[in-house]
């Protein structure tokens, strides 16, 4: 595969892992990930300008794409500790209950 298309290709997938992020389908987006991740360290140093704007843009997809999953991490960190809690919470009443 010359440059180009690997670019191309990489471009590609880059965007496909953020459409599958955006729904929130972050085992998709990580099996993506792992595809793309050999075609990146098969990258050559020396591209010529074109390249290296499509580069730039799968670098801020990419950064777009890790900032929505620290989001969506922090969030789904605070649901779960809200619905610890509410289990606990469900769990003594109970035991108060049967008294």
């Amino acid at each position: 595969m010359n440059q180009t298309t690997l670019i191309e290709r990489l471009l590609s997938l880059t965007h496909a892992i953020q459409d599958a992020a955006a729904l929130a389908d972050w085992p998709e987006a990580a099996r993506l990930t792992e595809e793309r991740s050999p075609l990146l360290v098969s990258l050559s140093a020396d591209q010529d300008p074109a390249a290296l704007e499509m580069i730039r843009l799968i670098q801020a997809i990419d950064a777009s794409v890790l900032a929505n999953a620290q989001t969506t991490q922090v969030e789904l960190q605070a649901e779960y500790r809200a619905a610890i809690t509410r289990a606990n919470a469900a769990g003594q009443y109970q035991q108060v209950a049967q008294f």
